[in-house]
């Protein structure tokens, strides 16, 4: 089974009061999505501690298929681990629904196939890859980028899963 790994856990609101440093990790994974520097200042290093160079960063298309967000954080992560690069290897056929939109209307989130991931690079050598992105909360994300590189971890600044695909890790 593929673990993926996070820096910190996200907790959803009306699941239980959150402990001040869960409520910092929940704003932090939000604000990753925007870009905010603040929150890459604070997500980047305890992501970056998580892996070793050399390896390559994919940052993880938002629903949308942009890549601003995922691959500023991508590129501050790079900057702390040596002999990491910074690939954007992956897009989406297509704009998707958000899964978090989905999950507020009582609807399940996107299944690996609706996600319409699809590897936008050429060869690549063949170095351990992360793929960069906010929170995890079901896997189907990670796991339809690993179809379409064909291997990868997801390295998420918060796991918002009940499963046990993934792991703190350090």
């Amino acid at each position: 089974m593929m673990t993926d790994i996070y820096a910190a856990k996200y907790i959803p609101i009306g699941y239980r009061t959150l402990s001040p440093d869960e409520s910092t990790a929940r704003r932090t994974a939000q604000d990753l999505k925007t870009a905010s520097e603040e929150a890459i200042q604070i997500a980047a290093p305890v992501m970056a501690a998580l892996i070793d160079g050399p390896c390559w960063l994919v940052p993880v298309p938002a629903s949308n298929g942009s890549l601003t967000a995922n691959l500023a954080l991508a590129r501050a992560i790079a900057k702390l681990v040596p002999g990491a690069h910074v690939k954007c290897a992956i897009g989406r056929a297509h704009p998707v629904e958000s899964s978090c939109a989905r999950r507020l209307r009582g609807q399940p989130g996107l299944t690996v196939e609706q996600h319409a991931i699809i590897r936008t690079a050429g060869p690549m050598q063949p170095l351990p890859v992360h793929f960069v992105d906010n929170v995890i909360t079901t896997g189907t994300t990670i796991a339809a980028c690993r179809r379409a590189l064909g291997w990868g971890t997801g390295l998420a600044y918060a796991d918002a899963s009940t499963r046990q695909n993934t792991h703190r890790q350090r």
